[in-house]
């Protein structure tokens, strides 16, 4: 069954790359307008193009989603282009595979300000858009260390991402009220650009009890991610879907 999000405009953070650029490309197939943000406006606008060459579909825009003044005029933007927002895919997100004996607090305060305070930024913005509107689906990338913990996992990431899952629950519980539904993915490994930083015996280490014999691909995050904005999940909140090929099975 093929979804359809004729008429509605799904905004994707960090879109430029990997999973978002993903999530991006299923959402313009299924027939959405698609709001790509990403801090290198190069890339992302790139992509948006790659993604819909005549620029009526796809659009990008640069914003560091630390900062409310940008994202506020990205979203102000988008409205003026789009009309609408219907769906919010926060994903973008950063690491650094440092030992916590040479992580200096800095690290670790830029990890939890783009994983977890960008995230609680771009919802405070298009919260009020949603609620005026009478609903929306926002979707949370979190990740399988933050689940379970894994060799090389740094506590910068995973607790930011761990965090993301508190949000998740706490804004489901607050906004369902509202007819908008917060749920969050949990990846396991998957092969982006991101992950092909790490030393190829680390992934195969990350892989380790795999119960599905292929490799984790963006797309199937994307999918993932399109069901729970998708109408067939409109009794679904608050939820953690693992999306890990059996690695962790709660």
């Amino acid at each position: 069954m093929k979804l359809d999000f004729s008429n509605k405009v799904a905004v994707i953070t960090g879109g430029a790359r990997g999973i978002g650029a993903a999530t991006a490309e299923a959402f313009y197939q299924a027939k959405a307008k698609v709001a790509l943000l990403d801090l290198n406006g190069e890339a992302c606008q790139e992509r948006a193009t790659t993604i819909d060459p005549s620029g009526s579909n796809a659009a990008a825009y640069q914003a560091d989603i630390t900062d409310e003044r940008q994202v506020q005029n990205a979203v102000d933007q988008i409205l003026a282009v789009f009309g609408r927002i219907d769906i919010l895919v926060n994903n973008a997100g950063i690491l650094h595979h440092v030992p916590i004996e040479e992580k200096t607090i800095d690290d670790f305060e830029s990890v939890l300000k783009v994983n977890l305070t960008g995230a609680f930024i771009m919802c405070k913005v298009i919260v009020p858009v949603m609620k005026k509107q009478g609903g929306g689906k926002i979707v949370n990338i979190s990740t399988l260390g933050a689940r379970t913990g894994r060799p090389g996992v740094a506590a910068d990431y995973a607790g930011s991402k761990a965090g993301l899952i508190g949000i998740t629950r706490s804004l489901a519980k607050e906004l369902g009220p509202s007819g908008i539904y917060v749920n969050a993915i949990a990846p396991g490994p998957i092969l982006t650009e991101l992950t092909k930083q790490v030393p190829k015996e680390l992934f195969a280490k990350w892989n380790v009890g795999r119960v599905i014999d292929k490799d984790g691909l963006p797309e199937d995050v994307a999918n993932a991610v399109l069901f729970l904005s998708s109408e067939m999940s409109d009794w679904i909140t608050g939820i953690t879907l693992d999306v890990n090929g059996g690695l962790f099975i709660p």
